[in-house]
Parts: C-alpha cells; sequence; structure tokens
C-alpha cells in the first residue's frame, strides 16, 4: 500500500513540473512525462525517501495521474507498459531536478 504523504507529495511535484514544463514549453508529452516520472522516482529512491521495491507501485501512481491529465485515454494495459519501463530506468535528469526544486 502507497503511503499518503509521499503519493500526495509526488502529485505536487507532478502538478508544479507539468505547469511549469508546459507554460515554457506549450507541450508535455508523454517522452516528457516519462523523463520527469524516472527521475523524480530515483532521486527519491536515492534519497531514501522511496523504497526501491516500491518504485513500480509509484510509477503505476504517476502514470494513472498522467492518464487522468490527458483524459483517461491511455489504456491500463498501456498503463501498466509505461509504469514497468519508468521503474526500469535508472536514470536522473538533473535539469528536471533543477526545474523542480530550483
Amino acid at each position: 500500500m502507497l503511503d499518503y504523504t509521499k503519493t500526495r507529495q509526488l502529485e505536487e511535484d507532478f502538478e508544479r513540473y507539468m505547469l511549469k514544463f508546459y507554460a515554457k514549453y506549450k507541450r508535455f508529452s508523454l517522452e516528457d512525462f516519462g523523463d520527469f516520472a524516472a527521475t523524480i522516482l530515483n532521486y527519491n529512491v536515492q534519497n531514501n525517501v522511496i523504497d526501491a521495491q516500491e518504485k513500480g507501485a509509484y510509477a503505476a501512481f504517476l502514470v494513472s495521474l498522467y492518464n487522468k491529465g490527458i483524459g483517461n485515454r491511455i489504456t491500463e494495459e498501456h498503463q501498466r507498459q509505461i509504469a514497468n519501463a519508468i521503474a526500469s530506468d535508472y536514470s536522473v535528469n538533473f535539469t528536471v531536478i533543477k526545474e523542480l526544486f530550483g
């Protein structure tokens, strides 16, 4: 079961980042979202905020937020595939971190 405080913080980070990104670039594509999601999850895992074994569940949570934001157009199967791809990505894009926390 996901921790409410952590999901709330991820949701706030997602909304803040998405709004800043969209205002700057006039887009927030699936690729842009994936870059954000992998980075924020890996950043939180590296800082011991999220347990590495829970990363997949939090990835699915973030994908559900993105899907909701685009009008629930992504099927459940594709949401699972996207969440798995994000969970298996270990990259951290410091541009995302700077934009979010800078």
